[in-house]
């Protein structure tokens, strides 16, 4: 067990001690994942095998769909590690690779899977938007292109400098022994980085609105095309909730029993990756 308290450990209620969320975790995440993935496959072999017309904004969902499927795998194997377990009752060197592959969790697809999906977004808006007459519309979608660039990769750079050496995010133990950041100021980063997703989901699940709405369609397609892309404010709900546990990180001492920051964070990117599917 973590020797952190190795006798109270052993002390534990064998009945709490053997809780685990684990098979709930990844049950709501596979199914998640599972209807991200569908959605992409659909729309990837229209554009590719039926309408013969891939585009960039194709390449930028398939990206991201790809950096989900890696946000899954290390759920899979952090589920070997101590995932959905009490952090008490789980190994040294376990809890070091639970860390070390959710670190590479953080970055793949808590970061740059939105910022591809999030692209890809814009991309196909400013396709579907070449007659329009308005200029700040397309002038807008640039700049959330260059935005959610910056953020995302913004985003990631914490977890690569929070210690010195990077190492130290999941190994203490190393020599020399690491500096690292302090918690409280790793949170702000972070609150921020989830505020800026919080935001630009709102404008991205915003903005095909007016697009959708002036094309030639019955209007229960139409309704069924926003009500698709307006998932996104559902992804926006998400995001508010693995806020309020971004905020408590420092005082939560349990983390892995319900993993929620990432739990949430992964969430939010299936529900975006499902409404920017959507073909029209």
């Amino acid at each position: 067990m973590n020797d952190i308290n190795k006798t109270a450990a052993e002390a534990l209620d064998p009945e709490w001690a053997a809780e685990s969320n684990t098979a709930r975790i990844l049950a709501v995440v596979t199914t998640f994942h599972v209807l991200a993935l569908s959605f992409v496959g659909l729309r990837v072999y229209a554009k590719v095998r039926v309408l013969r017309a891939p585009g960039l904004d194709d390449l930028m969902i398939l990206l991201s769909a790809l950096c989900a499927l890696g946000g899954w795998i290390i759920f899979v194997i952090q589920a070997n590690y101590g995932l959905g377990k009490h952090y008490e009752t789980i190994e040294k060197h376990d809890y070091m690779v639970f860390q070390k592959v959710g670190f590479w969790q953080s970055i793949i697809s808590a970061g740059l899977a939105f910022m591809w999906l999030k692209i890809s977004i814009a991309i196909y808006l400013l396709r579907l938007s070449k007659n329009m007459k308005h200029k700040w519309y397309k002038w807008a979608l640039w700049v959330m292109i260059g935005v959610t660039s910056i953020y995302c990769i913004g985003g990631t750079l914490p977890f690569f400098l929070r210690c010195r050496p990077m190492e130290g995010y999941w190994d203490k133990t190393i020599k020399p022994t690491p500096t690292c950041m302090d918690i409280k100021m790793f949170i702000d980063f972070s609150i921020v980085n989830t505020a800026f997703n919080i935001g630009t989901d709102v404008i991205f699940a915003t903005l095909p609105i007016p697009i959708v709405w002036n094309l030639q369609m019955k209007r229960r397609a139409r309704l069924y095309v926003i009500g698709i892309l307006s998932l996104g404010y559902i992804a926006v709900i998400m995001g508010i909730v693995k806020s309020t546990y971004q905020l408590a990180l420092d005082v939560d001492k349990d983390k892995t029993f319900n993993q929620n920051i990432q739990f949430w964070g992964f969430l939010q990117l299936q529900l975006g990756i499902i409404a920017a599917s959507q073909n029209i």
